[in-house]
């Protein structure tokens, strides 16, 4: 037995297993002879060296030299142990793997990530029965109030975390949950005052969105309250399954949707994309509040080349765009923008324009590139403005990695801010020469 699973129930993981099949809810394929061939999952490249062969149940990666079977696929991608991969991929393929409460023995031997994971899923499903419960009638107003429907709330498991201080470790203590392993997962804290001991529970009177990675298991949580109350959210912090720039809200529910699309429409917010979905928009992606980070990036690129990024028209969205901008550009994503009228988010603007009006807004979304320099370069403006502009354009060009891209570029900010195009690329190497900022 690996990992308390029986050589059996791996034997028919692996024989009831297409590779084809499971690398390509990942990874885009495409047909190439007898094998199929797409960009590697585990290193960057533009021209696509990772092929999958049907018939040896393997893959290879020319570029990188990773290569094995769907196991180990899973093991490299997600991070995962042995026993860890085999039983995603079990619930994957229909194989039944008995999962018993953890004994002391198995709590010692499987690991952590494991542990964490099935807390953060017995945590899912209280807090969704508690939404349910006469202590969750102020959150489904709430709900009610923002329009989101009962198929929205089950599809993305929407709870509430009732107030009191340890409603839930007293919940998972039931379960043989120690309150250690639930403050590992970021669900407890432990008490810091003069003379108490025990933990209390972190969430608190607050509607609960659980963060789920792409294969869907909860690895943490947002929480929100439901008056005015500062600050809004409160996040779970990170651990060993959650690195916050390394995850995309909502992509285990609409990553299907995305890769028939062709494109996938960023927001930035939990129900931002909860509003859209439940608007039929369904092949969008949240950012979890955070600055996009170049992991996000080319975890969306394994499910479509293009992007619509929506953008607020203010100064902080016109920052955004520009640090978008590169990581899309490096990450050899189409990317585009979509930009709100003013004083509207994706969630008030469908819900009050409708489905239609945001399609159309998508539909008219220029270049990201384009709309950098013609909208936010392009423009006179005072001798000061103009330099400071000139300044961000060739900080910008500097940090494009790609030569023939960055001459392009050259060529289109120097006709736009009518400057001589061999100036514009002297300064640019030049800071090139010095280490791009």
């Amino acid at each position: 037995m690996k990992g308390s699973i029986p050589e059996d129930k791996i034997e028919e993981v692996r024989r009831r297993t297409d590779i084809v099949s499971l690398i390509g809810e990942y990874v885009a394929l495409k047909k190439a002879g007898r094998n199929y061939l797409g960009l590697c999952p585990f290193h960057r490249e533009k021209t696509p060296s990772f092929t999958v062969s049907p018939d040896k149940q393997m893959f290879y990666c020319f570029g990188c030299s990773e290569g094995g079977n769907g196991v180990s696929f899973l093991m490299k991608l997600n991070h995962l142990t042995f026993p860890e991969a085999v039983r995603q991929l079990a619930g994957k393929v229909g194989v039944v793997i008995p999962d018993r409460p953890l004994g002391r023995e198995e709590r010692e031997r499987s690991t952590l990530g494991e542990q964490i994971r099935r807390v953060n899923g017995l945590a899912a499903d209280y807090f969704a029965r508690a939404l349910q419960s006469p202590a969750g009638e102020g959150g489904r107003a709430y709900l009610r109030n923002r329009g989101i429907e009962a198929e929205a709330i089950t599809t993305f498991r929407i709870g509430f975390a009732p107030d009191g201080w340890q409603n839930l470790l007293d919940f998972l203590d039931r379960k043989g949950i120690p309150p250690k392993l639930v403050e590992q997962a970021g669900l407890a804290i432990p008490r810091a005052g003069d003379g108490e001991r025990g933990h209390y529970d972190r969430f608190r009177g607050r509607l609960m969105i659980p963060i789920e990675d792409v294969d869907g298991h909860v690895i943490a949580f947002g929480g929100r309250v439901m008056g005015a109350d500062e600050p809004k959210y409160m996040n779970s912090p990170e651990s060993p399954v959650y690195t916050k720039g390394n995850n995309l809200y909502g992509l285990s529910r609409t990553r299907e949707a995305i890769r028939q699309a062709g494109f996938s429409l960023m927001v930035e917010g939990y129900f931002d994309l909860i509003a859209l979905w439940g608007a039929g928009i369904q092949n969008v992606v949240a950012t979890l509040g955070t600055a996009l980070t170049r992991a996000q990036v080319d975890l969306l690129r394994r499910y479509a080349p293009r992007v619509a990024v929506v953008f607020d028209p203010d100064e902080a969205g016109r920052k955004a765009l520009a640090r978008s901008l590169e990581l899309f550009l490096a990450g050899n994503v189409h990317a585009k923008a979509v930009i709100l009228p003013d004083g509207h988010d994706p969630d008030d603007f469908v819900r009050t324009q409708g489905r239609e009006k945001m399609e159309a807004l998508v539909a008219r979304a220029e270049p990201m590139v384009d709309y950098y320099i013609d909208k936010i370069l392009g423009g006179r403006g005072t001798l000061e403005e103009d330099r400071d502009k000139l300044r961000e354009a060739v900080a910008f060009l500097s940090r494009i990695g790609d030569a023939v891209e960055r001459n392009l570029f050259i060529k289109k900010v120097a006709e736009t801010l009518n400057v001589d195009q061999e100036v514009l690329k002297v300064e640019v190497g030049r800071l090139l020469s010095h280490g791009a900022p």
